[in-house]
């Protein structure tokens, strides 16, 4: 074995070691924005609603991506597809979701309609999609099969996915600046549609260029998986020459790069959301100072009773 040889393995190693290690973080990250997002009454919102089951689709994602790793069966390999979908389609859903509450008027009339009920249906009905579009195919379908469908089926049409997310957005945001002239500098109670909006156009602005920069990022995370779809299809019907040691190398960064998006989706909401970093202080760091708090009165207590002994 030469010298090149034995450090490509040894960084193929160390990738594989980093891979299980940003799924790990990404599983406790999504873990604590889940909490946060639960255990905090100001973000108990249709607001935040999607931005919660983006945070299940990461965690279950990261998850499966760790047990996949362990036993490779092909019943993880369709919860690890389903989990990444139900994430890109959320991502979709966000945008649709903050157009709607551009468009319909007056937003009573969208408070009407958008409940947190069907928000939720909306939810379970991306989930059902995503599992039936990916179990029987993978439980069912053959070898031959899967990769086709892998290459030029469930790819491509994440791609399509990633596509109209980002029209969407666009047209989205092209509404929002039509709003802005009537944006006031400071919050007032008003009777005028225009008026009442004005605060959900800050709302979408910002929500949406937080969700635009997890859209890129899942993007650019997403791409190398996707070309290692396709190579592995030319490779196994004998029409590429690329080894498969290269490929298995090229497969295992792919696989790295592929786990980042949900360890880095938390520190978006973290960086953007300000009711997110709010909810985390006031949940988190409140019962430290309650702890310190109450481990100097014990130590104040225990001080006083020495002293009364002593005297």
């Amino acid at each position: 074995m030469t010298l090149q040889s034995t450090m490509g393995s040894a960084i193929i190693t160390v990738i594989t070691y980093s891979g299980a290690v940003i799924s790990g973080l990404a599983v406790l990250e999504n873990l604590l924005v889940m909490v946060v997002l639960a255990k905090t009454s100001h973000l108990r919102i249709k607001y935040f609603a999607f931005v919660f089951n983006l945070a299940l689709a990461d965690l279950a994602f990261a998850s499966m991506l760790i047990a996949y790793s362990l036993k490779q069966a092909r019943v993880l390999s369709a919860l690890l597809h389903s989990s990444f979908l139900v994430s890109v389609l959320m991502i979709l859903a966000v945008a649709v979701h903050r157009y709607l509450a551009l468009t319909i008027s007056p937003p009573s009339r969208y408070d009407a309609l958008v409940t947190r009920c069907r928000l939720v249906v909306v939810c379970l009905l991306l989930w059902c999609f995503s599992l039936a579009l990916h179990l029987p195919v993978t439980l069912v379908a053959s070898d031959e099969v899967r990769l086709i469908l892998s290459a030029w089926f469930r790819s491509p049409l994440v791609l399509v996915v990633w596509i109209v997310t980002a029209v969407l957005y666009f047209f989205v945001f092209r509404k929002i600046k039509s709003y802005i002239p009537t944006v006031p500098s400071s919050p007032v109670v008003c009777t005028d549609n225009k008026d009442q909006a004005a605060p959900r156009v800050l709302q979408t602005r910002r929500l949406l260029v937080t969700f635009s920069i997890i859209l890129v990022t899942s993007f650019i995370c997403w791409i190398p998986y996707h070309i290692g779809q396709i190579m592995e299809y030319f490779i196994e019907t004998g029409q590429s020459t690329i080894s498969n040691d290269t490929f298995n190398n090229y497969n295992t960064i792919a696989a790295c790069v592929y786990c980042l998006s949900p360890a880095i989706n938390p520190l978006i909401y973290w960086w953007r959301l300000d009711g997110f970093r709010q909810g985390f202080k006031a949940l988190f760091c409140r019962r430290v100072l309650q702890n310190q708090e109450l481990k100097e009165t014990v130590n104040g207590n225990e001080d006083q009773q020495n002293t009364e002994t002593i005297i």
